[in-house]
């Protein structure tokens, strides 16, 4: 009898130390995503007016490491459809868009870059037909302090130079780009 006792006491002991290390893990991932985050504010505003903000409400899941595993993150290419692009140029643009906005959230939004590197890296083509359009959801992205980025094109090929072509936002929380871009329809 003794030793049933015994194994009951080791095993208690056991569940303690785990629960323990795992609470003890826990405010230390805490504690590190406020080192990530930089305790929050910076941002800058680029060539284009377009905000690079450092904290974005609620894209982070939460205070802790562990709230961006449950959201979902994607980045959005909004795409002028009225001017023409070949498949081609669209692809280029899209390029460039995707590459300035990355460049652009990784120094100032690096916590929303790896959860959404560690969520696939989403990326979603949308388009408008107008540079009014283009530019009302940029606005509309930046009130939210999305991080984004304008494309103009030099004018070397296809367009006119300085023609506005696409649009880059995010990444961010899915739910915050759509409220910007949820009525858009697929490219």
């Amino acid at each position: 009898m003794s030793d049933t006792k015994l194994l009951n006491t080791a095993q208690i002991v056991n569940s303690i130390a785990v629960l323990f290390s795992f609470f003890l893990g826990y405010k230390y991932a805490l504690k590190k995503n406020k080192k990530l985050k930089g305790g929050g504010g910076g941002g800058g505003v680029d060539d284009d007016g377009a905000v690079a903000s450092a904290e974005t409400p609620g894209a982070s899941g939460g205070t802790s490491l562990f709230g961006s595993l449950t959201r979902e993150y994607k980045m959005v290419l909004v795409v002028r459809n009225d001017l023409g692009m070949s498949k081609g140029k669209i692809a280029a643009q899209c390029s460039h868009g995707a590459v300035g906005a990355y460049q652009k959230a990784i120094a100032s939004i690096p916590y929303l870059v790896k959860a959404w590197d560690n969520t696939g890296c989403a990326k979603v083509a949308l388009k408008v037909n107008s540079e009014a359009e283009l530019i009302a959801i940029k606005r509309a992205a930046e009130r939210r302090n999305l991080n984004v980025c304008l494309i103009r094109d030099a004018g070397r090929t296809q367009i006119e130079p300085n023609s506005k072509t696409v649009l880059a936002i995010g990444p961010a929380d899915v739910e915050i780009i759509d409220q910007v871009t949820g009525h858009l329809k697929l490219l």
